[in-house]
């Protein structure tokens, strides 16, 4: 964004004026896209099922008896790419990069094992790639993944750069875990063969089950599409301006990296916890709760204030609640569903590690899959959120 950007006329910020359609992207793909790959099939006598197409969850699991069951899951980093290349700060993304993957493998139960990343760029610029791959080696350490290969696709005639100024990349990560052995290490009545952990789709979560939500570090890397229009397009801001009341510059804010949920969802296992459901909230915001399989609604009476850069974002692109909490984690990077008894021994686990876990809501009987936020009014399902009366 130019230094002295001049703001646009006085209107709001919308995502699809930002260049992103969620709506048209969902139906999209369920309507083209899923029919067509819900009709592949693996010809291999080692696997015995595939779960996670129709289901729209985070990750997949495939089984391969008498192994383990093997989740997969793959995602990008998206228009915070820009930033980076802006700022010429490329670490954060590489952690971006493995924190996205593995955030989405630990919902099902996984613990993550590994990740390939493939860069698609204009042109080698080897300073860059130190910088992205020393963020991937990062988020590594954080996830306790290796990261054994990948792919570097020079493809400039499809990233064709007309503003100048360092290379023009896209960065992609495939994650894969496991579901590890069952705690105590029980075994089959039968052959002796291991019990594994039993995968998570959500379909334990009941009424009365409450949510904890662990903190995000800000925008983590969803939403920049809509963060960019309302602060530099809209807002007539630059990157070297401060964040009001934090002293933080914007940029700095902006390129804060993914947090690594792993070691928490660990943490909940280890100390004898089975979660209900477990949510990364990442592209969706907080409606990404309803993803989880059980048909029942979720009520977050106590979210925690949000980071002043979300305040921001709205204010600069006269963005309301509806659209703020349907795009952005607004400071909820991760939701655990678990019994209302095991609140407190969670929690306890939680701060054990270092994390700081708070209640956020609890599951209600409703029917429907919505998501309600009391103190703003609101009330969502799919990707929309909207004012109740």
């Amino acid at each position: 964004m130019p230094e002295h950007a001049q703001p646009e006329q006085n209107t709001p910020s919308t995502y699809v004026a930002a260049g992103v359609d969620e709506e048209r992207e969902q139906t999209a793909f369920g309507r083209v896209m899923r029919p067509w790959l819900a009709r592949t099939h693996v010809k291999s006598p080692m696997v015995t099922s595939i779960t996670g197409l129709s289901s729209g969850y985070f990750a997949t699991l495939m089984h391969l008896p008498p192994g383990p069951p093997l989740a997969l899951t793959t995602d990008g980093v998206g228009t915070k790419i820009l930033l980076a290349r802006e700022a010429e700060r490329w670490e954060p993304v590489g952690v971006d990069c493995v924190a996205n993957n593995v955030n989405d493998l630990i919902c099902v139960g996984a613990v993550p094992l590994a990740l390939l990343d493939y860069i698609a760029t204009d042109r080698i610029d080897e300073s860059v790639l130190d910088e992205i791959a020393r963020g991937l080696f990062l988020g590594a350490e954080l996830a306790g993944i290796a990261i054994p290969g990948g792919e570097i696709a020079q493809i400039g005639a499809m990233l064709a750069d007309s503003a100048g100024g360092g290379p023009m990349l896209d960065l992609v990560g495939t994650a894969v875990g496991a579901l590890p052995p069952a705690a105590g290490g029980a075994v089959a009545a039968e052959g002796g063969a291991p019990v594994y952990r039993q995968p998570l789709d959500g379909s334990a979560v009941q009424p009365g089950d409450v949510i904890i939500g662990l903190p995000s570090s800000g925008l983590h890397s969803n939403g920049y599409s809509l963060a960019r229009h309302a602060l530099f397009t809209k807002g007539g801001m630059s990157l070297t301006n401060l964040v009001p009341a934090t002293g933080r510059r914007l940029v700095d804010a902006l390129l804060q990296p993914t947090r690594v949920y792993v070691q928490a969802a660990e943490a909940l296992w280890a100390a004898g916890i089975t979660p209900h459901g477990m949510a990364h909230i990442s592209g969706g915001g907080l409606l990404n709760i309803a993803r989880l399989a059980a048909d029942v609604s979720y009520e977050l009476d106590t979210l925690p204030p949000a980071q002043e850069i979300f305040a921001l974002i709205a204010e600069r692109g006269q963005i309301g609640p509806d659209t703020m909490y349907a795009t952005f984690n607004m400071g909820i990077g991760f939701c655990v569903v678990i019994a209302e008894s095991d609140l407190q021994p969670a929690l306890d686990a939680l701060r054990q590690i270092g994390e700081d876990g708070t209640r956020i809501g609890h599951v209600t009987a409703v029917r429907g899959k919505s998501v309600s936020i009391p103190s703003l009014g609101l009330t969502g399902r799919g990707d929309a959120f909207a004012r109740i009366g």
